[in-house]
């Protein structure tokens, strides 16, 4: 009982494979941008944080010379609509960041992918 292994090269699987390999490239790289991405942002977010709480500390020590209860409400309400304009400032350069990276992070898939697509289509 003798089992024959037919082996035969299949040249038209070798494109595949080595647009598969470079598919796993290129979505190691988008990871890695992708983590590169979410280190900016979050460093971006704990600067927004940071600055908020050193205005907090700033209108608590304001609040203390405040020299009726009238300039302390004008003092809060001021702050507030400040935090609110600075808040959604921050939120736009958020989105727009995010955005950037996120795009960043998709070009050496979409590479691979349009170089997969015209390969195919030749």
């Amino acid at each position: 009982m003798t089992e024959t292994v037919e082996t035969r090269s299949d040249l038209s699987m070798l494109p595949k494979t080595e647009t598969a390999s470079k598919m796993f490239g290129a979505l190691f790289a988008a990871s890695r941008k992708t983590v590169e991405g979410v280190i900016e942002v979050d460093k971006a977010l704990i600067g927004y944080a940071r600055d908020a709480v050193t205005g907090y500390v700033e209108l608590g020590k304001e609040s203390l010379q405040a020299k009726s209860l009238n300039d302390l409400l004008d003092l809060h309400v001021a702050r507030a609509h400040s935090r609110i304009e600075t808040t959604a400032a921050n939120t736009r350069e958020i989105v727009e960041l995010t955005r950037q990276k996120v795009g960043e992070a998709y070009v050496p898939v979409k590479e691979v992918f349009q170089t997969s697509q015209s390969t195919d289509a030749a």
